[in-house]
């Protein structure tokens, strides 16, 4: 378990919870807004007096913010909201890569015209059902 990631996601968790933007809380807490954006992503770390004052500005006990109650990809039912806020900036970058990759795979077999579908060989590349292939 990375407890920063958790950290991190239980942090954007309760502010969004209690409806303090980044800046509110930064104001609260004395900091700027780059610092808890940074803690949101796990590139800057809180020291313990730090991770003390936001767990007062939150309205919860400093444990809360390390216990790992992230949804898993092999829960039942896991929110689509929830499990994205789980992920890295990279890993949301990957995921976003991926699927704009595989729809445009299925749009360009969408579009292809009928024609052009029956005569595409099973190792993808063009010419009859029939045709040999070339060597």
């Amino acid at each position: 378990m990375d407890m920063m990631k958790v950290f991190a996601y239980n942090m954007k968790k309760y502010r969004k919870k209690r409806r303090l933007s980044q800046m509110k809380l930064a104001d609260i807490l004395d900091t700027t807004t780059s610092y808890i954006g940074g803690m949101e992503i796990c590139a800057n770390v809180p020291s313990m007096g730090m991770v003390e004052k936001i767990a007062k500005a939150l309205e919860i006990e400093p444990f809360r913010l390390f216990v790992d109650d992230r949804p898993q990809l092999g829960d039942e039912t896991p929110a689509a909201d929830d499990y994205l806020e789980c992920l890295t900036t990279l890993e949301r970058q990957d995921l976003a890569k991926r699927i704009i990759t595989r729809i445009s795979q299925d749009v360009e077999k969408i579009l292809q015209p009928e024609t052009e579908k029956s005569h595409f060989r099973v190792d993808g590349k063009s010419g009859t059902e029939n045709s040999l292939p070339e060597g």
